[in-house]
Parts: structure tokens; C-alpha cells; sequence
């Protein structure tokens, strides 16, 4: 087994000790007593902790492990770590609970892989018991359905790679030595990114069809050799599925490019009819001579592809001579399929017809199919057909390597018929209730063909299941409620399929390189990469979603658009892949108008930013949301990926362009003209000059650091200066709960002065003096400061009084709480900062340990890089006069359906005072506050006066839904076609209305209108509504 390194920084206590522990037996199968892999340190290179053990190649999934006796620490705020690792070894390089992990081949290869997520459907890694619960967010999404990362391994690691296969190929010239060239880069590691794993795809296919030339290298193989590297190949490919969609996509391409290892061919001396065909006596000394020399001897010691068109060639000669024997066109005939087996060459026809004559188990599907397939069936029959004869075979697709070629031919037909069907589709009469349940059952087939072949297994069955819900309810045509069902599914259906094109066109933009390295057709290149990119299932997949989109926003008269913030921006065209890449460039002085494929949803808006697109969709009441309202920057998002690219295509980079979104959901792109921008720039400056009061530290709310004592909230109603904004209108929201009708958690604060005399020293003042200069120069480096700032501050320690007097003031019986910050940077007039700092939730108060790391986690994230752009880019100072209370309070139990809330009490997209603009998700809030899982919210207006009418604007279409649980929130995913607020207009509508009563209530008690949060637990037939926080409503001036 192959030797695994792991180093990682660990701050520890003494009596404390680090483990490696994950799913390899080595590292105790998620046990931390059975591990074998334990860390030492030395005075000279604390708080670095190295070790090193045996573990099996593949893929590993581990964390780093803190153990003191019986007790056990985990990583606590990052998923699990994944790595693969190679036959030759690898280091693993992290520090403890940040996800960032470097690897490094022990070869001496290098490059940082990402982290390969759990394949759709593998279970998170288990608490092997309570007090060694895994990360909260170890069971988040897998990431076939988040955006797509960044490009893989070092900056030059694709083109390292590239050279390296031309420079080999030109020394091999045999098939066998560029097969196993093949096996070396996977068996050494090499292979460690999407992009090298599309370039080997590609080499195969290149030299499978002969676009590589092979030729014999005066070395004698049989053909056991070559069979004997593919079973290797495959092996590892299958290794390299684990990690993603894309990398089972492009794994499942190269299969049909490597011989077959079927037992016939691994012999000592496979292919011996051809020996016997050569010294046949039925046939001319001249055609054994031929056959013994261009293909027999050929075969045996430097077989290549070109062989398989030798052999054709000499069929095809001797049918038209038509001179010979039966006998002897029938064995040479015999060979003629057992050499298309071996070089893959086989059609669906050949293999259905093997696999009937071959398995029982199979025979009467497959006849079922073949038979539908010839006999003029329809193609709709013909793919369920099809779909059943795969899910048969599927469990074997990769233990049996001609199981695997049928189901991929199959796969390659179920293309052909769907494209066959969303033709079809396309064409006929749109909205009928035949037409809706056509387009749906195909649709449902068609997602199963993905499921089949391994990608967005579980995804695509949620959503499979939700059409199959909405098929039984059309009855005589969707109505406008059923309509924004169908819209939601058809959302959440295209995050898969567009996930898998960005991650394949970022794969395949290599492909070019090594083309042309290797000297193949620069059109064949082309070729290649365009069928790699439009053949797959979830191709045709994406036309019939975009078909069920359409209709159906056009049914429940939907907008195509999200107006997140409406009016109109003017400014210069800034092209970005992500939102926080803005932050990087430099913006124009006229005002930028961002485009981009992605944000965060966390993401601070530089002052320079008048308008904002981004092609995907976005709650309107998350933290981004309400910093773009509060920035005045016009804010429009879409998930339709056509309509984006054709307001991009109006918005050239550098382009002065006037941004129009509405609040009805609309948006356009016009030209600005050089007056609009002056005037436009103008007004702009004048609004971002500070008046004398706002300069400086006067932006910052008052600050007393006397108190040094734990409160409660309730008591500090009214003095925000002692523990910061938030911890007092929690206290506020406790005194008025009863009277409002909702209920409020009874919370402890820990003041200003707390953390003023704690968050202190030379390592912090350093960090902070560091942080500064960097931004006073604008220099890069800026994120990594930022963070060695939020390391020295988490190294603070907090007094035990005032650990234990929060245990003391909480509720008799608390056994969980939520540790939130209240800072007197946030929740201003005129400055949310809503989002910028951290919450940790599921924190043990009896473990005082737990509880001081979530308090300084909280302290220490006044240095997270959107806290620190947000101060700079309201004028703020960093540090100095900067404080951060921290607001303790006990964490209701959710056993039952819990729904998140974020309520405005003024319906702040179309600035209308008379009624109330909510967003619920299923499970607990973070998922709409952060926007950091793609996805639509339930949106809904409800009015303020009675009957209070109420306008759903979306119904959700999040995949995950964050989840209550005993170790901390887990997501898990959701589906809507059991859930009672995508199935029952009247539930969702009466649950609105009631959050909606309890807005009012709130801002009438504040007298302003108010942005608040909560959630609505639903158990034993009551409904409760707890709020958490709230603050007024910050909109631009």
C-alpha cells in the first residue's frame, strides 16, 4: 500500500494529541480509537503536527481529529476532506478545520487537486459516537450541484501534462507502449485534474480511430499485453469516477478506446484461430501467406487497430472472389467478430444479440428491446425498453467490462432517440394536457438515462419524482400554482445539466493544446471537443427542461428575470466569472456595471459598483440582496442562461451601457451616452462624499467597554452601546414577543468589554497593522491577511467567569445554543452588515471548550474579508473603535417541519409600505440569508390589510434544505413532491399570511418598517413562529 503523508496546523492544549481518522481501515474506518495514523509535534515546528501511514489507493476521505483520553475533537466547520491518492504515495498538507488541503505526489509530481466530493448518494462519515459528532457542514451538497470550481492543479499543471504525452508518444510508437503510457500516468498520479483526464480521453480516442499513427517498434507482444494494461486503465478510471460527474462522464468516454481484457485475450497465447485459419489446406498457398504475414504474425507480436481493417479488407476480398469453402469463411468470419470484440468495434445490434444468447437473465428484455428497435416501434417505447434492459445490467457496469460497452451503446441510442423526442415536442402544439404529460414522461426517461449512467444519480431522481407529481395533477392543463411547480423542477433540473457543460468546457479547453501538440487536424480537434460537449444524455436533458421552463412561466405568467433591486445604473461594462472577482479588478471612476456567471451570495459590493446581472438565480432577501439596495446598485439575476447571454451580448467589456431592471422582472441593456455617464459618475460622487458626521469612527454605533459582566439581552433593550445593536433588539423581540404573537429565545450577551480586554497582544496588533497598510496601498494579498488577522484573534482566550455565568443565565434544560455576533459595525442606520460576521450554531454549553472556540470564532470573524471590505467600503476604521458582542441564546428543538423565514415588513423591491415581502425555505436559514446553494426561495407578498391578499411569486427550488440534527445542521435534500408547501396552495398561503401578522406587529412596535428573521416550526397540528433577529430596513438614500 502506498505511503500517505499528513501535516496540518493544530493550535492544542497539553494532554491533547492529533489523528488522522477517515475510511480506510488504516486510519480506523471513522473510529479514532482504531486509526493507526497518529501525529507527533516538537517544540521547533508546534503547532505543525506530522506523521505518516499506509493506506489503499484511491480514494481517501479523513479528517484531522484532536483527542485528549476518551474524548475526541473534529474538525468542526468543513466537509469531509477528500483525496486521491496514487500508487506512489502523496502528501496532504491542511490546517486544521479550514478546507484548503494541498497534495503532492511523492514522485515528486505536484499540484493541488480539489478536493473530490462523495459520489451521489454515499453517506457522509458517521459519528462513531456523540462526543466525536463530524462537521455540521460535512453533509452538504455534493458538488455536482454547485458551481463548478476553479481551474484544477498549479497554473501550468494542463500544459505540463500536455507536454509530457507528446514528448512520450514520439518515443512510443507501438499501440501496447502508447496503451501503457496510458497506465503510467494514471498508476503514478499524474493524472490528477479534470483537464489532464479530458486530455487522456481525447490521446485515446486519437489513437483508437488512427489519427495517432501506430506502427511496430521491433519489440514481440502478444496481445495478453494489451489486455493486461486496459484491465489496469480501467481500474483506476473507475477510481477516478469517484470523484464527480465529470470525471465519471469523462472516464466512461475512454472505456470504448481500450481493448477488451476478456479471458480470451489475458492468455498466454490468445487469438490462436488465426493460426489455425493461416495453415488451413481448404485454401491457396498465396492467401495463407497473406493472411499469415499482414495479420497472424502481425497480431502476435505488435497488434494495433489497423489490424481489424487488415482483417476486413481480407473478408471482403474473399467474399468477392467467392471461391472458398463455407467452412472456411465461416472460421475466418468467427474471427473476424472476435477481433471486433477485442478492439471494442462492435455495434449495439452485435452486442444486444451477444448478451441475449450469452445471459438468460437478460435474453428477454433484450429481445424485448431489439424487437421494439426493428419493428417500427415508437421511440418513446422503444426508450422504456431501453431504460429497463439498463437498469438490469446497471450493478454489473463495473465489474464486467462487456456489460459496461453494451450499456454504453445503449446509452449512445438513448441519445439518438431523445434527440429524436424534444424534436418531436418542439414541433407540436404547446400547452395541451396530452402535450404536458407527453413532455413529462419523456422527460422522466430521460432523466432515468442519466441516473443510469451514474450522474446526478440522486438529483435526478428527486426531480424525476417531482414531474411524476405534477404529470398526475395536470388533469385538464396545469393550473398557474402547478405551473410554478413545473418551473421550480425545471430550475432545479438545469443546475445538473449546466453544472456538467461548465465542468466539461473547462475540461475540454486543454484539448486544443495537446491537438496540437500531437499534430492531429485542427477541424478534427474541433470535432472532438463539440461531440463531447452535445452527445451527452443531459444535452438532450437540458432541451426538454428549457421546453417545460418556458411553458410553464408562460402558464402561471411568470417573470423571466429576478429584479433583486430595481431601477436604473449607469456605468462601464466589467466582465467577471464571479461576483467577488470585482474586488480584484480595477473598477472604472465612471461606475462599473457588473456581469457575471456566479455569486456567493456573501459577496460585499465595492462602491464603484452601480449595477449588477448574474446568471443564476438569487433570494431577494439575502445578505448580497439587501448590501445592493443599501449600495443603490440596480441588482437583476436569471437562470435562464439565454436570456443572460443576450444581455451580455449588448455589454461589451468597457462598454458604457445604461442597466434598466424593473420591478415587474425585467431587465435591459442599453448604449449610455457620454452625457448620461458624466452625469451618471457625477451624482454618484456626490452621494459617496461623507458629510462631516459620517466620517471616521462616528459611523460606528456607541461604544461602552466598562461592562465586563454576562447580561441578559432582555436588560439591554435599550443600550446598544453595551453589546451591540443585535443584542439589543433581541432583547427587544423578547419583550414584545408575547404581545406580537411569536416567540423569542431568552439570550445572554457577552459585552463589548469582554472582548476589548481579551483581543489583545502583539500577534493581533501586528496582523491588524499588516491588514492595514495592505489596504491603504490597495495590494494584493489582501484575503490572506485578513485571515492571519482572524487567526491571532481566535488564539484569545475568554475568561472562565464568563463561560460560566452564560451556563448559568440560559434556560434550565439548554443543552444547545447559537452563538451569533452583534457587532457595533452592523445592524446601523444606513449600514446593515447583514451576513458579514459568523454564527455558530449546535454549540454544547456544558462544553466550556465549545463554547470559548465559538465565542472567539465570532470575535475573530470581524477580520473575514467581506467584514473587512464592508468597513473600508463605508469608511470605517478596521480595528480601532471596532467591537464585537457576542449573543448567546438557546436553540429551540425542531422535531417536526421547520421553515426558515426572512420577512420585510415594506416590500422593498416595488417600495411599497402596504405589504409585506417574505422568502421561506425548507429547514433552518442560512440557506437563503447566505444565497450560498443555488437555487429559488418560495416568494410571496402578502398585504398588510385585511383580506390579506397573497401573491406567490416562486415556489422553491433549493436541492438542500439545512436540517436540525443532534451533532449540529445537516443538508439534506429535499423533495418537493412530498412537501406540503410545493402541494398545497392553501397551506403555504395561510403560513404566509401568518408570518406576514407578525411583521406588522414587529414594525409597528419598532415604528419603522423592519428586515427580520425566523423560522415556523409545524408539530402536532400547531404552528409556532420564532424569530431570531431583527433590524430595520437599510435601503440607499
Amino acid at each position: 500500500m502506498p505511503e500517505v503523508q499528513f501535516e496540518v496546523k493544530c493550535d492544542t492544549v497539553p494532554g491533547e494529541a492529533v489523528k488522522v481518522v477517515g475510511s480506510d481501515p488504516n486510519i480506523g474506518s471513522w473510529d479514532p480509537k482504531a486509526s493507526k495514523v497518529q501525529l507527533s509535534t516538537d517544540a521547533g515546528s508546534y503547532p505543525t503536527w506530522s506523521g505518516s501511514g499506509s493506506v489503499n489507493t484511491g480514494k481517501l476521505e479523513f479528517k484531522f481529529v484532536v483527542v485528549n483520553g476518551g474524548n475526541a475533537r473534529w474538525e468542526s466547520k468543513i466537509e469531509n476532506r477528500s483525496a486521491f491518492v496514487p500508487a506512489c504515495g502523496t502528501k496532504l498538507k491542511a490546517d486544521f478545520d479550514k478546507p484548503r488541503i494541498s497534495e503532492k505526489a511523492l514522485n515528486g509530481a505536484s499540484g493541488s487537486p480539489p478536493a473530490p466530493s462523495p459520489p451521489a448518494g454515499s453517506p457522509a462519515a458517521p459519528a462513531p459516537s456523540a462526543p466525536a459528532a463530524p462537521s455540521p457542514k460535512q453533509q452538504q451538497p455534493p458538488a455536482a450541484f454547485l458551481p463548478p470550481p476553479r481551474a484544477e492543479g498549479g497554473a501550468d499543471a494542463p500544459d505540463a501534462f500536455v507536454r509530457r504525452i507528446a514528448d512520450e508518444n514520439s518515443k512510443r510508437r507501438s499501440w501496447r507502449n502508447k496503451l501503457d503510457l496510458s497506465r503510467t500516468v494514471l498508476e503514478g498520479g499524474e493524472v490528477t485534474s479534470l483537464n489532464e483526464l479530458a486530455c487522456l480521453q481525447a490521446y485515446l480516442t486519437w489513437v483508437a480511430s488512427g489519427q495517432i499513427k501506430c506502427e511496430e517498434d521491433g519489440s514481440h507482444h502478444r496481445p495478453c499485453a494489451h489486455a493486461d494494461a486496459a484491465k489496469k486503465i480501467t481500474a483506476m478510471l473507475w477510481q477516478f469516477a469517484e470523484r464527480g460527474d465529470a470525471q465519471r462522464f469523462v472516464a466512461r468516454r475512454i472505456f470504448p478506446s481500450l481493448p477488451s481484457y476478456a479471458e480470451q485475450f489475458t492468455c498466454a497465447v490468445p487469438m490462436t484461430r488465426i493460426r489455425d485459419i493461416a495453415h488451413r489446406n481448404d485454401i491457396p498457398h498465396e492467401l495463407k501467406q497473406e493472411i499469415k504475414h499482414t495479420l497472424q504474425n502481425k497480431l502476435h507480436r505488435c497488434a494495433d487497430p489497423g489490424d481489424m481493417v487488415t482483417c476486413h479488407n481480407l473478408i471482403e476480398k474473399c467474399r468477392r472472389e467467392n471461391r472458398y469453402s463455407g467452412a472456411f469463411m465461416h472460421e475466418f468470419e468467427t474471427f473476424y467478430k472476435e477481433l471486433k470484440e477485442f478492439f471494442n468495434a462492435g455495434g449495439l445490434d452485435e452486442k444486444c444479440h451477444s448478451i441475449a444468447g450469452g445471459d438468460a437473465s437478460l435474453k428477454g428484455a433484450a429481445d424485448h428491446f431489439m424487437g421494439l428497435k426493428h419493428g417500427g416501434a415508437n421511440a418513446s417505447d422503444q426508450l422504456g425498453a431501453l431504460a429497463h434492459l439498463r437498469s438490469l445490467i446497471t450493478s454489473r457496469v463495473e465489474s464486467e467490462q462487456y456489460i459496461l460497452l453494451f450499456d454504453l451503446e445503449l446509452e449512445k441510442y438513448a441519445f439518438v432517440l431523445l434527440s429524436q423526442l424534444a424534436g418531436e415536442l418542439e414541433h407540436a402544439q404547446h400547452g395541451s394536457a396530452d402535450w404536458w404529460r407527453r413532455l413529462l414522461h419523456v422527460l422522466n426517461l430521460s432523466l432515468k438515462q442519466s441516473e443510469l449512467s451514474g450522474i446526478g444519480v440522486e438529483e435526478c431522481a428527486a426531480v424525476a419524482r417531482e414531474f411524476a407529481a405534477c404529470s398526475e395533477a395536470i388533469g385538464g392543463g396545469p393550473s398557474s400554482f402547478l405551473a410554478m411547480r413545473l418551473a421550480a423542477s425545471a430550475d432545479r433540473a438545469l443546475r445538473i445539466c449546466f453544472h456538467l457543460t461548465q465542468s466539461l468546457e473547462a475540461a475540454y479547453r486543454v484539448v486544443p493544446s495537446l491537438g496540437q501538440a500531437l499534430h492531429i487536424d485542427g477541424h478534427a480537434v474541433s470535432v472532438f471537443v463539440e461531440a463531447e460537449m452535445r452527445t451527452s444524455i443531459l444535452f438532450q436533458v437540458s432541451k426538454l427542461v428549457q421546453l417545460v421552463m418556458q411553458e410553464a412561466k408562460r402558464s402561471a405568467n411568470l417573470p423571466l428575470w429576478t429584479a433583486i433591486s430595481a431601477g436604473t445604473g449607469v456605468g462601464k461594462v466589467v466582465r467577471c466569472n464571479e461576483l467577488s472577482e470585482a474586488w480584484t479588478k480595477k473598477l472604472p471612476a465612471e461606475g462599473a456595471i457588473v456581469f457575471c456567471n456566479e455569486a456567493g451570495g456573501d459577496e460585499e459590493l465595492p462602491p464603484l459598483v452601480r449595477g449588477v446581472v448574474v446568471s443564476r438565480d438569487l433570494p431577494v432577501l439575502s445578505h448580497l440582496a439587501l448590501r445592493a439596495r443599501q449600495l443603490g446598485a440596480v441588482f437583476g439575476c436569471t437562470t435562464e442562461r439565454p436570456l443572460y447571454e443576450k444581455a451580455l451580448a449588448k455589454a461589451a467589456d468597457g462598454a458604457a451601457v445604461k442597466l434598466i431592471v424593473e420591478a415587474v422582472g425585467d431587465v435591459r441593456v442599453e448604449p449610455a451616452t457620454d452625457a448620461e455617464l458624466k452625469e451618471a459618475s457625477g451624482a454618484a460622487a456626490g452621494d459617496a462624499k461623507p458629510k462631516p458626521a459620517e466620517k471616521g469612527e462616528t459611523k460606528l454605533g456607541k461604544l461602552n467597554v466598562e461592562a465586563q459582566d454576562v447580561m441578559a439581552v432582555v436588560d439591554l433593550a435599550d443600550s446598544p452601546q453595551t453589546a451591540g445593536s443585535k443584542a439589543a433588539s433581541s432583547g427587544k423581540l423578547e419583550s414584545i414577543a408575547e404581545k406580537a404573537g411569536f416567540k423569542a429565545p431568552k439570550g445572554q450577551a457577552v459585552p463589548f468589554g469582554v472582548m476589548t480586554r481579551c483581543v489583545t497582544g502583539k500577534e493581533v496588533d501586528a496582523a491588524v497593522e499588516k491588514l492595514q497598510k495592505a489596504l491603504d496601498a490597495k495590494s494584493d494579498g489582501i484575503a490572506a491577511l485578513a485571515q492571519a488577522a482572524r487567526d491571532a484573534v481566535e488564539k484569545c482566550k475568554v475568561p472562565k467567569k464568563v463561560l460560566e455565568d452564560l451556563v448559568a443565565g440560559l434556560p434550565a434544560g439548554t443543552d444547545r445554543v447559537a452563538v451569533r455576533s452583534s457587532a457595533n459595525s452592523e445592524d446601523l442606520e444606513g449600514v446593515s452588515g447583514a451576513g458579514l460576521h459568523d454564527s455558530v450554531l449546535g454549540v454544547d454549553p456544558k462544553d466550556a471548550a465549545a463554547l470559548e472556540r465559538a465565542i472567539v470564532q465570532v470575535w475573530g470573524s470581524m477580520f473575514t474579508l467581506r467584514a473587512v471590505q464592508s468597513r473600508h467600503a463605508a469608511g470605517m476604521p478596521l480595528f480601532k473603535g471596532v467591537a464585537m458582542g457576542v449573543l448567546v441564546q438557546p436553540m429551540v428543538s425542531l422535531e417536526g417541519c421547520a421553515y426558515a423565514f426572512i420577512a420585510f415588513s415594506k416590500h422593498v423591491v416595488e417600495k411599497d409600505p402596504s405589504s409585506v415581502y417574505l422568502e421561506v425555505c425548507v429547514g433552518l436559514g442560512e440557506t437563503l440569508a447566505s444565497a450560498d446553494q443555488p437555487g429559488t426561495p418560495y416568494r410571496l407578498v402578502v398585504k398588510k390589510a385585511a383580506p390579506n391578499a397573497v401573491k406567490t411569486l416562486s415556489l422553491a427550488s433549493f436541492s438542500y434544505g439545512l436540517q436540525d440534527a443532534a451533532g449540529g445542521p445537516v443538508s439534506v435534500r429535499v423533495d418537493y413532491a412530498k412537501e406540503k408547501l410545493s402541494t398545497d396552495q392553501a397551506f403555504l398561503e395561510k403560513l404566509a399570511q401568518d408570518v406576514a401578522s407578525v411583521a406588522a406587529k414587529v414594525e409597528d412596535c419598532y415604528g419603522t418598517p423592519m428586515d427580520m428573521e425566523g423560522v415556523v416550526l409545524e408539530r402536532s397540528g400547531a404552528r409556532e413562529i420564532h424569530l431570531v433577529q431583527a433590524r430595520p430596513i437599510v435601503e440607499a438614500a
